[in-house]
């Protein structure tokens, strides 16, 4: 009798376990960790539209100090739009902090360190494809450092159809941007910042004028900065979403 009470808790306790346990994978929403090709531990969230077989593909590029978090708004829109995301936790950050037997933390991630981010992109974006993303229909966001990391992923990586950037700086911890910007071909650039965000403003206006491809300007009122803009503004979701399914569409 003893034993026939405990094979029941056990199957009790395993129905609870199943039933309260998330289902993100599920509703197309599943944290995954891969490498980067200099060995960094990255955690890439992916959010995955109903058809997610050759859906056009977005990477998410957080801030300096921040996580792949800032995204989730943004990214569920896009889902139901029928665009596929991947945000991922740069090295130094949220769950990306560990290069082999090395802890790493983003206040101690020099100039170079930040350049190597680069290979952050790249493995989210190989994330996207092995989820089933279009490999000639993908572009990039980027809020803050993370809007100047992208413009250079962008220049790297000829499948990049069109970058967004949110709250870009000439100069972020060493991570410029204007040369960059003069580097670009066939990828088109919308810039978004807030008025009373002087440095950003400033930033954006002199993108626009150096750019050799089409980039539009957009500003909103307020001070918020990279995807704070969102809590302010939420139309700017719609915007955005807008003007990259000009460029990425579903197929």
């Amino acid at each position: 009798m003893k034993k026939l009470r405990t094979i029941a808790f056990i199957i009790t306790a395993l129905f609870l376990m199943c039933a309260c346990a998330p289902r993100a994978h599920e509703k197309g929403n599943n944290e995954d960790r891969c490498l980067s090709e200099d060995g960094v531990s990255l955690l890439v969230s992916l959010l995955l539209p109903a058809v997610p077989d050759k859906a056009p593909g977005l990477i998410l590029v957080h801030g300096f100090g921040a996580d792949h978090h800032v995204w989730d708004g943004f990214a569920a829109a896009l889902q139901q739009g029928g665009i596929m995301t991947a945000a991922v936790d740069l090295r130094g950050h949220g769950g990306s902090r560990m290069q082999g037997k090395t802890a790493l933390h983003y206040s101690a991630l020099s100039t170079d360190d930040l350049s190597n981010t680069l290979h952050d992109l790249k493995a989210a974006k190989n994330c996207l494809l092995e989820a089933g993303a279009d490999p000639d229909n993908l572009a990039v966001i980027g809020e803050g450092l993370g809007a100047n990391l992208a413009l250079r992923y962008a220049l790297e990586d000829p499948h990049i159809q069109a970058v967004v950037m949110l709250s870009p700086g000439l100069d972020y911890k060493g991570i410029t941007s204007l040369d960059e910007i003069k580097k670009l071909k066939d990828c088109p650039v919308l810039l978004v910042a807030c008025e009373d965000d002087a440095y950003s403003a400033m930033t954006v206006s002199a993108l626009k004028a150096a750019a050799p491809v089409f980039a539009e300007l957009r500003t909103w009122t307020g001070s918020a900065q990279g995807s704070e803009l969102f809590a302010i503004h939420p139309e700017a979701i719609h915007y955005i979403t807008t003007w990259l399914r000009q460029i990425i569409q579903s197929r």
